[in-house]
């Protein structure tokens, strides 16, 4: 019994020390974990970013393609000059301006010429025409008559008045302005600007060039005063002396039966506005100011002057000559005029022509028809007239 008591405590004490062993071991691998995790440093895991786009390719900017001008276009581009200095006078400009074709006038050019001194405007045409010249290349070429250059430029300029008349030509060949007219026959002309190349402006001109003077191409004036005018111009400008003198720009609308209405805005907001209605013939129209009555003008009579006169004398009732005159006016009317005594009286009156051999003819309300003769190589008229206040008159006129 005792060795059943000895061999229980030695399977407790086996038991015991199996026991401790395995607790050693587990705790063991538990610190060696424990001390593993803390000495090891956390990774963190991140996720891959997301790819960039490549980029875009740059578009290269398209080649700018500059249209190509008409031969007007080159011509209305720039401006066309020719100077020169004459020494003791200074320098002397001479400019040609083709504006764009204006829907109401067309074509308009400006032709400044000795400084804008003397000045033309009208109307333009550029046509595919070889145009021949001789020209000077400088002022003192010109001079010197040396130098004098000839050639041919595929283009004319085609230079007219505001009614259509051709009034000059002149070259282009998208360079340069030939002006080769003849000073002697040429309507667009002042001394020295002719015929010489035009080249184009550069900016030392712009001050002459900034001075272009207006040129009307319409100008009324009011049936009942004389002194109430109006002027359109030719760079869309126009001067009105109705009421005060004011000045302004105009645009053009199409007026009734053919004919064109202007529609006048002046530089002063303070001035008063108007329009004008001109007739298809260009000859009458009728301004309005804003607010007023309408007006009615006509175009400005020529001033009637005399173009020749011829005198004689014719006895009288009162036994002393009276001196006879006959006027004739550019408006083709005469008027016989009897003076005596420091007193004069018209005593007939009417139409007169002149044919190419000097031959006047005087058509008169009182003493007919009467024709002049040729008598030593001046003009005689004989004038006769019966029953004045002072008697029959009876005269031979000479020409003055």
């Amino acid at each position: 019994m005792k060795r059943l008591r000895n061999i229980a405590l030695l399977l407790l004490i086996v038991a015991f020390v199996f026991s401790f062993t395995s607790c050693t071991k587990k705790a063991e691998t538990k610190a060696t974990t424990t001390q593993t995790t803390a000495s090891e440093p956390k990774v963190e895991v991140k996720s891959a970013p997301e790819p960039t786009p490549a980029p875009e390719p740059v578009k290269e900017p398209e080649p700018v393609v500059e249209k190509e001008l008409t031969i007007e276009e080159k011509l209305q581009k720039d401006i066309w000059c020719f100077k020169y200095s004459a020494e003791g006078y200074g320098e002397f400009t001479y400019y040609f301006h083709f504006y764009e074709n204006d829907p109401v006038l067309g074509n308009v050019y400006y032709a400044g010429m000795s400084n804008n001194r003397i000045n033309f405007a009208g109307l333009y045409k550029v046509r595919e025409l070889q145009y021949d010249y001789e020209v000077y290349l400088s002022r003192e070429d010109a001079v010197a008559k040396t130098n004098l250059t000839p050639g041919s430029v595929p283009y004319s300029i085609i230079l007219k008045d505001w009614d259509g008349n051709v009034m000059g030509r002149m070259g282009f060949d998208g360079e340069k302005v030939v002006n080769a007219q003849d000073k002697n026959t040429a309507k667009i002309y002042a001394t020295g600007s002719t015929p010489y190349y035009c080249t184009k402006a550069t900016p030392d001109w712009e001050a002459t060039i900034s001075g272009e003077m207006p040129v009307p191409f319409l100008e009324f004036v009011a049936d009942e005063d004389v002194t109430s005018t109006i002027q359109i111009n030719h760079n869309h400008t126009y001067t009105d002396l109705v009421a005060a003198m004011i000045e302004g720009k105009w645009v053009a609308e199409n007026g009734e039966n053919g004919g064109l209405k202007y529609v006048l805005t002046p530089y002063d907001k303070t001035d008063t506005p108007a329009v004008l209605e001109v007739s298809s013939d260009k000859l009458t129209a009728v301004y309005t100011a804003e607010g007023e009555d309408p007006i009615k003008m006509s175009i400005p009579q020529p001033a009637v002057t005399l173009v020749q006169a011829f005198e004689g004398t014719s006895p009288t009732s009162y036994g002393k000559d009276a001196t006879i005159t006959i006027e004739c006016m550019s408006d083709d009317t005469f008027t016989v005029t009897m003076a005596i005594f420091g007193n004069s009286q018209v005593i007939d009156q009417g139409k007169w022509s002149v044919n190419a051999a000097h031959k006047y003819t005087f058509n008169c309300d009182n003493a007919g028809t009467i024709e002049s003769k040729i008598v030593d190589r001046k003009i005689n008229v004989e004038y006769a007239l019966a029953g004045t206040k002072l008697g029959d008159i009876t005269s031979t006129l000479i020409n003055k």
